[in-house]
This record gives C-alpha cells, structure tokens and sequence, in this order.
C-alpha cells in the first residue's frame, strides 16, 4: 500500500507516518518506481502505535515497547512491566475521572446556590 492508502485506511495524516518512521517506530518501507510501498506489518505496527498513544504511551515508551517486544514476545517478556505501568497509570485516572464524575453529579443534583451543601465542602 502506498502511504497516503495507509493514511487514509488508519485516519493518520502522511506526515504522522513519516514521523513515526523518522523516530524509528516503523521501519523505512520498501520503495516501487520510487514511491513508498508499506507492507502490511507496517499496517499493523502503524495501527499498534495508534492503539499505544491512545492508551497514553508516549512516543518513547512506544520505542521501548516495541523494542523489548522483538527482544522477547512471550507473556513474561521484558515489555510487560511497561504495560502493567501504564494499566496501573490507566486505572488511577479512571479513579480520579470517576470521582470527578460524582462531583460533578453531585453539584448537579444540588444546584449552584447551595454548593455549601455539596460533601467535598462539608
């Protein structure tokens, strides 16, 4: 596939391709009449790095990651600590975005005129 095929199947902008290959997430595809041709495991590693950065993982973490991946791909491999520090990381956001949630509930229910009212102020 070319890249802007590539681009348009995963909703990523040439330019985000390019950049993951210049950061070394991808390697540099294969080249036709001089035109990028991405194979399809750069498709599946282009949609794994989508998967990553919405996950939270930084670009870095996502080079570690996938470079302690092909060092060892068992389940006890040398990547796991990573996303077991990132589910942790994960789960303390939806901690904290839950109990902003019943905050927010919580104001809701009460109004704004009597915010004293509300449990986080009592």
């Amino acid at each position: 596939m070319r890249i802007g095929e590539v681009a348009k199947s995963l909703k990523l902008s040439s330019s985000a391709i390019r950049y993951y290959e210049k950061k070394g997430l991808i390697a540099p595809p294969d080249r036709v009449s001089g035109k990028r041709e991405f194979n399809n495991n750069t498709v599946v590693r282009l949609r794994f790095i989508q998967l990553c950065q919405s996950a939270g993982f930084t670009i870095s973490e996502i080079r570690e990651l996938i470079t302690r991946y092909a060092e060892d791909s068992s389940r006890s491999g040398p990547w796991l600590p990573a996303v077991e520090i990132k589910r942790n990381e994960i789960r303390s956001q939806i901690s904290n975005l839950q109990q902003t949630e019943a905050l927010l509930d919580e104001w809701s229910n009460v109004g704004v005129n009597r915010l004293s009212n509300v449990s986080v102020w009592r």
